[in-house]
């Protein structure tokens, strides 16, 4: 990957201020500051608190150990080894994160920096084996109610009141992720931030019990399937194939009726010795058949047949749901958490939503692996460019509304987002994970939005004019549908 001293160095690292709120009862709380109405929250390093405003003594204004760390490595970003010093008083500061960015920028610089690798090296052997964290089990316990329990795999937390299975089955599928997705940047040279505790995830046994919680968090959910949010750093998820869940209930249901209609008239037809018996059938078409008995019990094969077909095609659209939504969410999740995406900067939706929909394929077979076609959005991409429906890409990179769920665009924006992530990761994949590490060291000032004209240019300062890059992307792409 051609990383440059240039490239750390001339990235925008804009200050945010952090804040101290003094409380009337005495307490004290530090993190980024935003208030609506009557309520003030506070957003800090892995979560936000909201208070209201009458508990709230002072709020005085500091910079935060994460704002000094940055202007450090902006002013650092040409030497290696002032990277390291910097990594040093990050990790007396308990800085994780920010120990491994300014590592991993010292690598950047100097790939053959001894003390740089040995630290990082160092660094992940001793959180590959994340130790128990009884605090956070226990808050996880307690932010949801009195029949979820927890069990953890090696890098999740997993709470749930779905059956044991499909808590473990899901455990299988994050770590797998887990491990594609270290892999992925690892082979790239962008090194991910190791995990200094579990993430956690949250596992409802039903549609109705998840939308019901996730609506007190964003009304955006509603037409979700599962969703990860930084407010609270947590995965939300729903077993699709429970017998709790309404809609797949309902269907399985209906098979069910005709499944059970289907047997009393075989019975009816083997029990009649008449050879006269004449048993009448409708077809497609709508017209009438009139059958006797073999002909009757062979009818009755092959609906019975199709029968068992649309019952596998229903368990298998379900459980491919949840496999598809555990992969895309889990994927926002790890790449915020371990350095891919700033938690700290406005990133382009495109970017976010083509990185975990490139790895949302990530299925049940053991060849399967991240970037693999995605026939899903791949087709729905290919008939969206057949009626000349496609978002221009201009607009793709810079307007984050054509990925509100629910949206006339919503689907349209997934499978370009893809579709665009999937052209540049096979034909530009240097420039992109340049692209990808520039924006990982944005900071912003609080409610500043990552403007139109910040946005174009960034991306051709990587990939070139629009206009040329959208011409030959259109072009890789069609000739892929072909």
């Amino acid at each position: 990957m051609a990383f440059s001293a240039a490239l750390i160095s001339n990235c925008a690292l804009l200050p945010i201020r952090g804040d101290v709120i003094h409380l009337k009862n005495g307490g004290r709380m530090e993190g980024r500051v935003t208030q609506q109405g009557e309520m003030i929250t506070i957003e800090y390093r892995g979560g936000s608190i909201v208070v209201h405003s009458q508990s709230v003594l002072r709020i005085e204004k500091k910079e935060l150990a994460e704002q000094i760390f940055a202007n450090r490595l902006h002013k650092a970003a040409n030497d290696a080894d002032a990277c390291v010093k910097l990594a040093e008083w990050a990790f007396k500061k308990d800085l994780n994160r920010e120990y491994v960015q300014a590592l991993r920028c010292a690598l950047l610089i100097d790939p053959g920096h001894i003390k740089a690798r040995r630290l990082l090296r160092t660094y992940k052997i001793h959180y590959a084996h994340l130790p128990d964290n009884a605090k956070a089990r226990q808050k996880l316990l307690d932010d949801h109610i009195e029949d979820f329990q927890i069990f953890c795999t090696d890098h999740y937390r997993i709470c749930y009141n779905t059956t044991q299975a499909f808590a473990h089955f899901t455990g299988e599928r994050l770590e797998k992720l887990y491990e594609e997705f270290m892999i992925f940047f690892e082979d790239r040279n962008f090194e991910p931030a190791p995990l200094t505790d579990r993430l956690e995830v949250v596992l409802f046994d039903s549609a109705q019990e998840f939308h019901g919680f996730s609506r007190e968090i964003s009304p955006k959910t509603t037409y979700s399937t599962g969703f990860y949010t930084s407010k609270t750093n947590r995965s939300y998820f729903y077993d699709s194939i429970s017998e709790n869940n309404s809609k797949y209930r309902q269907v399985k249901d209906k098979l069910l009726q005709e499944q059970k209609k289907l047997s009393d008239f075989r019975r009816q037809v083997q029990e009649n010795n008449d050879p006269r018996a004449r048993y009448i059938f409708k077809d497609s078409n709508g017209s009438e058949s009139k059958l006797d008995k073999k002909q009757a019990l062979k009818r009755l094969d092959r609906q019975e047949n199709e029968l068992q077909n649309e019952y596998a095609k229903l368990h298998n659209f379900y459980r491919d749901q949840n496999i598809t939504v555990t992969m895309h969410e889990g994927t926002h999740q790890l790449a915020y958490n371990c350095g891919i995406h700033s938690r700290y900067f406005q990133n382009p939706t495109w970017l976010v939503e083509g990185l975990a929909v490139f790895f949302e394929n990530l299925g049940e077979q053991q060849g399967e692996r991240p970037g693999q076609l995605n026939q899903n959005r791949f087709q729905y991409f290919g008939k969206a460019y057949a009626a000349g429906r496609l978002v221009p890409l201009k607009e793709l990179l810079t307007r984050d509304n054509l990925f509100h769920l629910g949206g006339d665009s919503a689907l349209t924006a997934y499978a370009e987002a893809w579709a665009l992530f999937y052209y540049l990761a096979n034909q530009k994949h240097e420039k992109l994970f340049d692209y990808i590490f520039d924006l990982s060291l944005r900071m912003t000032r609080q409610n500043l939005p990552y403007n139109y004209e910040h946005r174009l240019k960034d991306f051709e300062k990587y990939f070139g004019l629009l206009t040329n890059l959208e011409r030959d992307w259109l072009a890789y792409m069609n000739n892929s549908i072909r």
